[in-house]
Order: C-alpha cells, then structure tokens, then sequence
C-alpha cells in the first residue's frame, strides 16, 4: 500500500471516532467535566499519525470494533425488592454515565444511572412497587434515543410479593377452633403479620398477630365465642411501609351451636367422685362436652360425666336450652372441687356424676351416683335439704322465688320443660323443694 492510501485510512478512522460525541455517553452534570478527546491528528505526507491516544483518555473502539455495552440477564427478585443489572463497556471506559431504561406501553422509561467503573464495569439496581415480567435495556449517556451504544434486551421479573388467606369454610361453630389461615410468598419466617377487622370510616382494628413459621404459613385465631360475621384480613408488620403487604379480605361466619361431643371415661377423670362399690363404674360413664351460653353473654365449653344411656337425653335437652340462651354459671366436673358437693353448689356448678350420700342426709345414697340426675345452677337455684338447712349457703336470697333473676328455674323454663319431656322430675315439687334438681322419673 502507498503512502497516500495509508494516509487516506488513517483519516477515515479518525473521523468515524469522532462522530461519538462526548456529551452521548459522559456525566450530563455540567459540572462534571468530560473526558476529553485529542483531536484527530493530521498525518505527514510521508508518515501516518499514531491512531493511540493519551494515555489519560479512556481507550476507544475502532472501525473494527464497534463500541457496544453489555447487559447481563438480572435475577428474578420480589416486587419491593431490587432487581440487580450488570454489564460493562466494551472499551473498558471508566466513569462514563450509564442509564438503564424499562420499557413500557407509553415507551421507554428511565430507572436509574449511575457511572462505568474499572473495565468499563457497572452495576444498577432497579425496585419496582409492583409485580413486573418486563424488557429491560440500558445505554451510554443520558438518553435512550441516539445513544452511542445500547444493550441488547433482557427480561426483568419482579414475582408477586402478597400474602394469602386460605377460603373459609362456609360457615364454623362457636369455640371450634376458628382461626385464619395462609401463608406469605415468599416465605419470611419469623415475619409478625396482623390479623385485623374493619371498624368504619376506612380504619381497621388489630385483633391478633404471629410469626410466620419456616415454611411460610400462619393461623391466626378469631375470637369465635360468639355468633358473628367477620371480615377479616391480615397485615405484614415490622417492615418499611414501602414493602407492607396486605391480604385480601376473607368473611368467616360463626354460628352458635351445642357442638356435643362424647368420650370414653376412666378412673383417672374421676379419682375423687368414684370409687370401688359405687352403683356404676367408669366403663358405663361418658364425659359429655358441650357449649353453653354464660351470664356474660359469651358461649362457653362445659363438661358433664353422664351415665352412657342418659347421653342422648342429655344432648337433646341441653340443645333446647342452648337455643333458648338460658344462662349457666360453670359446668364442671364434680372432681374439679375434690368431689365434694356442697364446695361444688357454692361454686354455682351444673353437674351430673358424684357417687356420694345425700347432702344433709348421710344414710342415703344420692342418684346422683348412678349418672342420671342433674343439678342446675346451684346458686340461683337453692335446695332445701332434709336436715332443714339450705344449700348453698350464698343462695338464700334466691329462696325467694317471685323475683325472677337470670338463671333461676321455673315450671316454664325451657331448661325444665325440655328435661321433662325427657322423663325427667323436678325436684321442686318436692315438699322440701329441690330447685336445682332433675332425676328420671
């Protein structure tokens, strides 16, 4: 090749640098200088102009190798957490200004700068508020548009970050266990989450709050002591309000029922109302459990040890009172007071079991130990023993019977009228009246 040609090339060369203005890839800070750029030297007519330039000028690329700029592929992170974008110049420029941009439906949108470190390295991160699976790109300088160089796209994901309540059950039963239940993605165990209620005018009331566990559930219980509709939903808590999730809404329905159960009875559950010679023993005894409605308003669990076939009986009476809302103090088993009536009266206690004598008559033996007879409302409803003495004794003043109190038995209550139906006797007709006791017939 002539010296002209070589000449003719060198030019060229320097003129294709210099269509790569400064201002498209430096710091737009005007006061931030930008890196300057030697002229285009002019070569002599019998040797060409060195093409390398200064050594304080970051180097640039040639004809050969257009100036390009990377982008690697982020990782897939949570909506309120950073997705990371990587990539470096090809030249390896440093400290020149680097944005990155987010395509959207009304067009390129820009989401953050920052400058070219060693080898033309960089590093930008980008938090979107929402869940996004986007086109993602970054480019020399300030604007997208006629920027020296741009990357090739890559794909930003930003999963959904939320919490979930499972669906409730149609409807539930008062003391079931009611309880919200869901889990959080991802999981965040030892994250506290709120369970709240709305109490009008846009404001909600905090009812409960737990640790999600390793896996990423929760349950959160719902006061279920009452017949109710709630709606409930439930709140991360702990974390900048930037990244606070909040659940859908979910109703649970409460209803109030008797819910009975029965179990199988042992000796241990009745260590201090049986013992070997009572007229019944542990194998013909169940333990009936059901709600009850108390004096606050509130339902309640309650616990009688009932003989087997009394059971059915039981249940439908107890079903009619239940619904009736009649009011009991405590519904204990007899052992619970170390066997001993007159504690268990003074307690205000309804029971069945309690092999024993007769209260105020130690020469006979009490159907109550036969797992038939009930006493209700011991308190509200005295008993006249055969001894003359009332019990118990802080029930004097319900001896009168004319002033009715919450509680109190009368041949009109439904408590009474379902047990006699039964084929149960009310010991009130007694000439020594019994007001809180029923007996078969």
């Amino acid at each position: 090749m002539n010296l002209r040609a070589v000449g003719t090339a060198v030019l060229a060369g320097a003129l294709l640098i210099g269509l790569l203005p400064d201002g498209a890839y430096a710091d737009p800070d005007p006061s931030t200088p930008a890196p300057s750029t030697p002229a285009p030297s002019t070569p002599a007519p019998s040797t060409p102009a060195p093409s390398t330039p200064a050594p304080s000028t970051p180097a640039r690329t040639t004809a050969a190798e257009p100036l390009a700029i990377s982008l690697d592929q982020p990782a897939t992170s949570w909506e309120d957490r950073p997705l990371t974008f990587t990539g470096k110049l090809n030249n390896g420029a440093v400290g020149w200004y680097i944005t990155l941009w987010q395509a959207l439906p009304s067009g390129w949108t820009l989401r953050g700068n920052t400058k070219s470190t060693t080898g033309g390295a960089y590093k930008l991160t980008y938090t979107s508020p929402n869940a996004i699976h986007t086109t993602f790109r970054v480019a020399i300088g300030p604007a997208f548009y006629g920027a020296p160089a741009i990357s090739p796209a890559v794909i930003g994901t930003a999963q959904d970050r939320r919490i979930v309540i499972d669906t409730p059950a149609a409807s539930y039963v008062t003391l079931g266990g009611v309880a919200a239940t869901g889990h959080i993605t991802p999981a965040e165990p030892g994250l506290e989450v709120v369970l709240q209620d709305p109490i009008g005018s846009g404001k909600w009331r905090w009812l409960t709050s737990v640790k999600i566990d390793a896996k990423g559930n929760f349950r959160l219980k719902i006061p279920d002591n009452f017949p109710h509709t709630r709606t409930v939903r439930v709140v991360s808590r702990g974390v900048p309000a930037a990244a606070v999730e909040v659940s859908a809404t979910a109703r649970y329905v409460i209803r109030a029922a008797l819910n009975p159960k029965v179990y199988a009875v042992g000796a241990t559950m009745i260590p201090k109302t049986y013992r070997a010679g009572c007229p019944v023993g542990p194998a013909s005894l169940r333990l009936l459990v059901v709600n009850y409605w108390g004096f606050d308003g509130l339902v309640h669990h309650g616990e009688m040890i009932v003989r087997d076939a009394a059971v059915q009986k039981m249940i439908t009476a107890w079903t009619a009172t239940f619904n009736s809302h009649f009011p009991i103090r405590r519904m204990q088993r007899v052992d619970v007071f170390g066997g001993n009536d007159v504690t268990s009266m003074a307690a205000d206690n309804t029971s069945v079991f309690n092999c024993r004598q007769v209260t105020g008559d130690p020469y006979s033996l009490s159907p109550h130990s036969y797992g038939y007879a009930i006493d209700i409302n011991t308190v509200e409803n005295p008993y006249l023993a055969a001894n003359g003495v009332w019990y118990p004794s802080n029930g004097l003043s319900y001896r009168n019977r004319s002033v009715s109190r919450p509680g109190m038995l009368y041949s009109g209550s439904v408590a009474t009228k379902a047990l006699v139906g039964q084929g149960y006797f009310w010991g009130a007709n007694w000439a020594k009246p019994d007001y809180q006791h029923f007996e078969p017939k």
